[in-house]
């Protein structure tokens, strides 16, 4: 499976170790009988996207990272994560867009965007006009905020 990332992208080392780790966990979960949420963290600040997804991890989910949308897309049509946690101003492809194009290929998968910039409501307004709605969380979020907003999404 590794091979396939060689392929996909040229990933770093801790891309390829929080990858790994979240796969070695969500199997060891479901051989156990319990379930470990998958999240697919996306950020292109590497320092950002790594210290969430090792909180993440150590909080209990299966996290695992990309940093960019480009990346982020090809990951999750192949992984299809429960939830994806995005950065919303990106370049290339920002959080918006990648939102709006994994809901139409994994509809099942829920999103989380987070921003620390007031650009975002721009981006967001034109995906409520296209008819796709996200939820959006300030930077910076407390670790244990983050946690909490993960374990609740979708029990509304």
């Amino acid at each position: 499976m590794l091979q396939i990332w060689s392929e996909m992208v040229q990933p770093s080392n801790k891309f390829l170790a929080y990858f790994t780790a979240a796969q070695e966990r969500h199997k060891k979960q479901e051989a156990e009988g319990t379930n470990c949420r998958t999240i697919l963290v996306v950020d292109d600040e590497e320092i950002v996207a790594n210290t969430t997804v090792e909180i993440l991890n150590m909080a209990g989910f299966c996290a695992f990272v990309a940093y960019n949308g480009q990346t982020a897309l090809e990951l999750a049509a192949k992984f299809h994560p429960d939830v994806l946690l995005t950065d919303v101003l990106m370049p290339g492809m920002n959080g918006v867009e990648l939102a709006v194009a994994i809901t139409k290929v994994l509809p099942q998968t829920q999103i989380l965007l987070i921003s620390g910039q007031a650009g975002t409501i721009d981006l967001l307004e034109k995906a409520r006009v296209e008819g796709h709605s996200f939820e959006l969380v300030a930077k910076p979020i407390h670790p244990m905020k983050l946690i909490e907003r993960l374990e609740n999404l979708g029990q509304k």
